[in-house]
């Protein structure tokens, strides 16, 4: 019997290791005759990883794809034993892992939710009991009585966390539950992970997504290569991590030439280049400096203006700027020529963008050159928040008099 309080989680020394195979025995007969054994390597997921999780806290575990986070919570949820190590947990543990982990594909959505609640210890009884709530939570009414191999991954996912949101668990494990589904399901979720919450439920909570991680958790875990990297606040480990992620992945050269076209006449861009502090680079920051530069060339009498918009790598519109009332800024001889746009703080968040550039009259709406997705780059974030845009600001918090409700909205 366990010495923990429940909802307590302790890894102490723990190791985990896979056997890759690099090659396998082609044949039966191969195999006998030749008693080759397959060429394999191990790789260790996890490594002598030290954990105490006190009981009520949202752990939020995060890195790169390989770095051990669901190998941990397979290991906390009892799936894989450690190779070394010991791996305790207070109380009753839920796990919401592997999309469709526990459903048959030939079952129906309801005879799932039977099966699959039956797996975390709920009686036939209690399951026909909440079965019209897990329905409903779920929004599969009119699927629910379909085979699940009918379902998309995001029915899938709805169903496995609708059951789960029924259980009474001392420890909830989550593995990318916000990757899939639309926004409003989302939100039921974060709420049912905010009711656990209230009710002192442990989570611990694996995503790649900063703003579920800063939502939900109340602490981050950063794992890299089986190690705990950063452990601590979630803008602290999140921090690091951008951080981290941006100098193993490397300066690229963050510049596009653009191939000529032959056929131009008055003005052509050459090449464009994002740069940030330590010079060009395809991997920025949120909130440092960011100078966009454009190289063109005048073959006419004309003054171009240059025009940025930047896009989601998807293509939504994120914002867009040019020079066209700094005339003094405009090239107005033939000939190459450097146009720079400066940003003092770049007000993006995490993601991917392009930068479209065009060269056009200053009236008229005549575009002499235009390039799309001329570049690209990625932004780590490095702060609180969510979206595209990074609201760059201070927050200044002072206790005051109460005011008169009058006073307060004629103010």
């Amino acid at each position: 019997m366990s010495d923990l309080r429940p909802g307590e989680i302790r890894l102490e020394g723990v190791s985990r290791k896979y056997r890759l195979l690099l090659e396998r025995n082609q044949t039966l007969k191969e195999a006998i005759l030749r008693r080759r054994r397959s060429i394999h390597r191990e790789v260790w997921a996890l490594r002598d990883v030290d954990l105490h999780i006190e009981p009520g806290h949202a752990v939020g575990v995060i890195g790169a794809n390989g770095a051990g986070k669901s190998t941990m919570l397979k290991l906390l949820a009892g799936i894989l034993p450690p190779n070394a190590g010991q791996v305790r947990t207070g109380g009753k543990v839920v796990s919401l892992l592997e999309l469709g982990s526990g459903f048959h594909p030939d079952f129906t959505g309801r005879e799932n939710v039977i099966l699959n609640a039956s797996i975390h210890g709920m009686s036939r009884q209690s399951v026909r009991a909440r079965m019209d709530d897990i329905i409903a939570f779920s929004e599969l009414e009119g699927f629910i009585d379909a085979p699940v191999r009918t379902y998309s991954s995001g029915m899938y996912m709805r169903l496995g966390f609708s059951v789960a949101a029924e259980l009474d668990p001392d420890i909830l494990l989550l593995d990318e539950v916000l990757a899939v589904g639309d926004e409003a399901f989302q939100s039921k979720c974060l709420s049912r992970i905010a009711d656990f919450q209230r009710r002192g439920v442990t989570i611990v909570f694996v995503s790649h997504s900063q703003w579920a991680i800063q939502t939900v958790c109340d602490r981050a875990i950063w794992l890299s290569g089986g190690n705990v990297v950063s452990d601590g606040d979630p803008v602290k480990v999140l921090d690091d991590y951008h951080k981290g992620l941006a100098t193993s992945m490397g300066a690229d050269s963050g510049a596009a030439v653009v191939e000529e076209d032959h056929g131009w006449r008055s003005a052509r861009i050459v090449s464009v280049t994002v740069s940030g502090d330590d010079g060009p680079t395809s991997r920025l920051l949120s909130g440092e400096r960011c100078i966009v530069e454009v190289v063109y060339e005048v073959n006419e009498d004309v003054s171009p203006v240059t025009a940025l918009t930047v896009r989601t790598v998807d293509g939504a519109l994120i914002a867009g700027t040019d020079n066209r009332v700094a005339v003094d800024q405009r090239a107005s001889e033939r000939g190459f020529h450097r146009a720079r746009f400066v940003l003092a703080q770049l007000p993006l968040m995490e993601g991917r963008f392009a930068i479209d550039v065009k060269l056009e009259a200053d009236a008229g709406g005549f575009s002499f050159h235009e390039v799309e997705r001329a570049v690209e780059f990625t932004v780590f974030s490095t702060g609180r928040g969510f979206g595209p845009v990074a609201i760059l600001g201070d927050w200044d918090v002072a206790g005051i008099d109460r005011p008169d409700a009058g006073e307060a909205l004629r103010a």
